[in-house]
């Protein structure tokens, strides 16, 4: 598998994470990995066979679109590659997820909106299959992200906060941080909901799942599981545990991230 990621321009750091591109080639295939919640927004463009996709306990399959922008997930999914794949796209923080289409995030949460249903056609897929190398190929997709976010500003507020959780995914933590802002809990819970698509309790898991997974990744087969709930902000082994299942199908004792998942995880991780 190859892949790549590449910062954005001063003007949309506030907005835009980074963007990667991945490739994944014949010798690879067939290819079917269990894929975990990110912790963004994102803009993903498929220059090359969308892969098939299944939320874990569904079913049926279906095909990604071409190009789709996709809100905050929280559910783990099946990725299945059975033709070599090219695809493009943007991280988006998550406290940015409302201002690329101005519509309240929590609109894209779970979803996978095509972006005809947006943009009123894929002109953006378009002008990417013109491009002749990854270079040329971030320079379209930020010109695009450009011409929608130049002169737009995020909430200060929300952002601040969504970065404490990040930082600091504890209950009785945020509930003393929040007492500062001089807002009521409903109107911050509707602020923050407007712009991540979640409210802040189901935020805070996703944030305690991607620090486990992150310690998890980084400790490898060393890993100490109570330790490593605790430093994640589970109150428990059972609290931990049942979180953890929740959001990848697996209990922790048993999730290795090895190929395409290492690249999904830094997707996933959004301190």
């Amino acid at each position: 598998m190859i892949s790549r990621r590449k910062s954005p321009v001063t003007a949309l750091a506030p907005f835009v994470r980074y963007y990667w591109y991945f490739e994944i080639g014949e010798d690879e295939l067939p290819l079917a990995q269990m894929s975990f919640p990110y912790g963004s927004f994102e803009l993903i463009c498929y220059l090359e066979n969308p892969n098939l996709m299944r939320w874990l306990g569904d079913k049926d399959d279906f095909f990604e679109p071409t190009t789709f922008y996709a809100g905050q997930l929280t559910r783990p999914y099946v990725m299945t590659f059975n033709k070599k794949c090219r695809c493009l796209g943007a991280s988006l923080y998550p406290s940015a997820g409302s201002h690329l289409y101005r519509r309240p995030a929590d609109e894209f949460t779970n979803q996978l909106v095509p972006l005809e249903d947006l943009d009123g056609d894929n002109a953006l897929h378009q002008q990417l299959m013109t491009c002749d190398g990854e270079d040329a190929l971030f320079d379209c997709l930020e010109r695009y992200l450009l011409a929608r976010l130049t002169g737009k500003f995020g909430d200060p507020l929300v952002h601040r906060l969504a970065g404490f959780i990040i930082d600091n995914p504890d209950r009785e933590v945020l509930n003393q941080q929040i007492g500062g802002f001089g807002l009521s809990r409903r109107r911050l819970e509707q602020r923050f909901i407007a712009s991540t698509g979640l409210p802040m309790g189901m935020f805070m898991r996703k944030a305690r799942f991607q620090k486990a997974v992150h310690l998890l990744g980084k400790r490898g087969n060393a890993a100490n599981l109570t330790e490593i709930g605790l430093s994640a902000g589970y109150y428990d082994q059972p609290h931990f545990i049942n979180e953890f299942k929740a959001f990848s199908g697996l209990p922790p004792g048993e999730f290795h991230p090895t190929g395409l998942n290492n690249f999904m995880q830094t997707l996933m991780m959004v301190g």
